[in-house]
């Protein structure tokens, strides 16, 4: 990676909140955790990140009311956003990533190699959506 990407991990679990930022840090990215999704959305809100990396249930505002907020309210379309959460059986994932533009949704638990390749493949490719890109020039 050319320049350093910046990644908003949005995670209330401690653990693994520090595990995705150490691992992440290691692989070059600059990585910024918020603990609950109203720090994510305050951060998002004053400085640009390349990707967001949320989980799907926090305390406050939760990981759809965050996707939903950053896409509406902040109009960030450039943003690529990846959503994790313990639901799996619960969610609507096709629904969920066509209606927030959510890149990848991966269900816990997951391999944090796993999470790391997606995130070196959004970072270095251009969005798939034509409506994102027109949206972003």
């Amino acid at each position: 990676m050319s320049k350093t990407k910046k990644i908003l991990i949005a995670e209330d679990s401690l653990v693994l909140g520090d595990v995705i930022r150490f691992n992440l840090q290691r692989l070059g990215f600059e990585v910024t955790l918020a603990r609950n999704g109203n720090d994510a959305f305050r951060a998002v809100a004053s400085e640009h990140f390349d990707v967001l990396v949320t989980d799907f249930e926090m305390p406050g505002m939760d990981g759809e009311e965050l996707c939903r907020a950053v896409r509406t309210d902040l109009g960030l379309q450039d943003i690529r956003i990846v959503m994790c959460s313990a639901k799996g059986l619960e969610l609507d994932r096709d629904e969920l990533k066509s209606r927030l533009r959510i890149e990848e949704i991966l269900f816990k638990p997951f391999s944090i190699r796993d999470l790391a390749t997606l995130l070196k493949e959004l970072v270095l490719s251009p969005p798939s959506n034509p409506s994102q890109m027109a949206l972003t020039s």
